[in-house]
């Protein structure tokens, strides 16, 4: 009954996100312009109001309870809400230009949906967006030539504004029938790519034996070895290609390949950009389906 009378004022919200955002109430104060006292008290007061602990401590700075990550999507959803109808009532539509930094992956899948949702909701933003390896874009947003960039968590050092789980599937073409007996032909990412080792990692946890087939600098260029025949690779389900199925799980197979990515972006970003970050964070779903 105390959940259902609840009152939360954006502003509460909005020093809440920023502190898990940043990590530190030090670093969500300069960011707000506040003063460290100021946003101690309103996490307290948003504690208080709900009734749980939303921050624990940790060596990395705070971080969220399991109460917390609860209340983080609730959040997100809420201040944009509120963003959102101050926008429309005033009549005001962002306009900015945005440079977006993607894997070749998801640029391919993933986030299709959720770039088309949003352009068609701010028809004036416009997004450069630019498709490279991982470890590129890590130097591209580094260097401060991205705004906002998705890429592999082991690729930068820096705390991720949005983290999600994801799976390469072991892909071949439908006709494609494995003999244990023999070498598996794998299909493998270049040596520099960070999803090379955790997909050793995967081929070794089950003692598969194994060779290279073929190494592949792309992902068309993994798409069109599979489809040619030349072996097994592990793809995204999302970019699995025409024509292709993806192996059985078996003991005599390797297992899914699990890998991290993560949404990062430039400290002190304009509006558009901003605004997309929250955009992405609140269609999470879109991107674990």
């Amino acid at each position: 009954m105390r959940l259902a009378m609840l009152d939360l004022d954006s502003y509460l919200l909005r020093a809440f996100l920023t502190v898990a955002e940043i990590g530190t109430v030090n670093g969500a104060a300069v960011k707000l312009n506040r003063t460290q006292a100021a946003v101690s008290m309103q996490i307290r007061k948003l504690e208080e109001l709900v009734g749980v602990t939303l921050f624990s401590r940790s060596s990395k700075g705070l971080e969220l309870t399991s109460h917390g990550q609860i209340m983080l999507a609730y959040a997100r959803e809420m201040v944009a809400l509120s963003d959102e109808v101050g926008k429309r009532l005033t009549g005001k539509m962002i306009e900015d230009r945005i440079r977006l930094g993607v894997v070749e992956d998801f640029a391919a899948g993933h986030l299709i949906d959720i770039l088309s949702a949003f352009r068609a909701q701010n028809p004036k933003v416009e997004i450069d967006i630019i498709v490279e390896p991982n470890r590129r874009l890590a130097k591209l947003f580094e260097d401060r030539k991205l705004d906002l960039v998705v890429c592999d968590i082991t690729c930068l050092s820096r705390k991720p504004t949005l983290i999600w789980t994801e799976y390469l599937m072991w892909t071949v073409r439908s006709d494609f029938v494995a003999d244990t007996e023999k070498p598996l032909p794998i299909i493998m990412f270049e040596e520099e790519c960070p999803w090379t080792l955790p997909t050793i990692a995967a081929l070794s946890q089950r003692n598969v034996k194994w060779k290279t087939a073929c190494v592949a600098s792309t992902l068309v260029a993994m798409a069109t070895a599979v489809r040619v025949g030349i072996g097994i690779a592990p793809m995204m389900l999302t970019t699995k290609p025409e024509g292709c199925r993806t192996l059985d799980r078996s003991a005599d197979l390797p297992g899914p390949v699990r890998i991290e990515i993560g949404l990062y972006a430039q400290p002190e970003t304009a509006e558009g950009a901003r605004y997309l970050v929250d955009f992405i964070s609140r269609h999470t779903a879109i991107l674990s389906s």
